[in-house]
């Protein structure tokens, strides 16, 4: 009992240090943007004075502003007067989505090469460059060739929106491809460190069929797949704000791209929050699982 809560102490201490590292980085954004969001809906109306005190502000002063209204964090506005929790929650069930069939996209891809180059070890090679090509594409590149061939050549998909379920599996597989590409690259080698593992070669002893020596190896390499999926899913958030821009969807990396140039710090924040929160306890959970994992 004692060591959990030492494990949930350490847990609230880290979480605690990352948002204490956000807050400081919203300001630090602020400062250097010499103004506020206030200033931007002003331009050039707003009175020489009134400009000058919000250009005047110290660190210290911006810090403290901010501090003083988290407490009413649920209420926060953003520049435009309309609820930033509302905007942020409809936002992460975009990403949500996006998120979660880019996953099961990525795992058939995957396991199709992998199936692919065990059963035929000739293709092996072929398929691993293959999956280095694709791992190595920018994905702006990969999304802008899936539109020209999936939804202007064979007109298979819509090229953008979010309005329904079928306008995700084009940005989706476009996420897929690359992570499955390197979920591919990842299992290959755990399945070359098992073919002289003592159990693969009773099993060919015994005159196991390919297929079922596959499954073998493949729950074998369970955990490690596992732990792969949930860094990759922590590493989705940082190729959101090019996929949702690029396919129009309103997700969480659209919405800080927006706030960002509407320099909206309230809707920066709190987007970054739910962000670092997400990547956050990810990161947790695969750590764990690395911890105490059996060996």
């Amino acid at each position: 009992m004692r060591a959990l809560w030492g494990q949930l102490a350490r847990i609230a201490a880290e979480y605690s240090a990352v948002m204490l590292l956000l807050f400081f980085f919203t300001v630090t954004l602020q400062h250097l943007r010499r103004g506020s969001a206030e200033e931007a809906l002003m331009g050039q109306r707003g009175a020489r004075v009134a400009l000058a005190n919000l250009k005047d502000k110290s660190y210290a002063e911006r810090a403290w502003e901010l501090a003083r209204e988290l407490p009413q964090f649920k209420d926060w506005k953003s520049l435009r007067g309309t609820p930033v929790l509302p905007q942020v929650a409809h936002a992460l069930s975009a990403t949500a989505i996006l998120t979660l069939l880019s996953l099961g996209f990525s795992v058939l891809w995957g396991l199709l090469l992998l199936w692919l180059s065990e059963n035929f070890p000739a293709r092996g090679p072929a398929l691993a460059h293959l999956a280095n090509a694709i791992n190595t594409t920018p994905m702006f590149l990969i999304g802008i060739f899936f539109i020209w061939l999936f939804a202007f050549v064979l007109r298979l998909l819509p090229s953008g929106g979010d309005s329904s379920l079928r306008f995700f599996i084009l940005p989706a597989w476009v996420i897929a491809s690359k992570f499955g590409a390197r979920l591919f690259l990842l299992l290959q080698n755990y399945m070359q460190q098992l073919e002289n593992k003592t159990f693969i070669l009773r099993a060919r002893a015994f005159g196991f069929g390919r297929q079922r020596i596959f499954v073998h190896k493949l729950a074998n390499c369970a955990m490690p797949f596992l732990i792969f999926w949930l860094i990759e899913t922590a590493a989705l958030f940082s190729g959101a704000v090019i996929t949702e821009s690029l396919f129009s969807i309103h997700g969480l990396g659209q919405l800080l791209l927006f706030a960002l140039l509407q320099y909206d710090i309230r809707l920066v924040f709190a987007n970054l929050t739910v962000i670092a929160t997400i990547v956050y306890f990810t990161s947790l959970l695969q750590r764990l699982l690395q911890e105490y994992r059996p060996q």
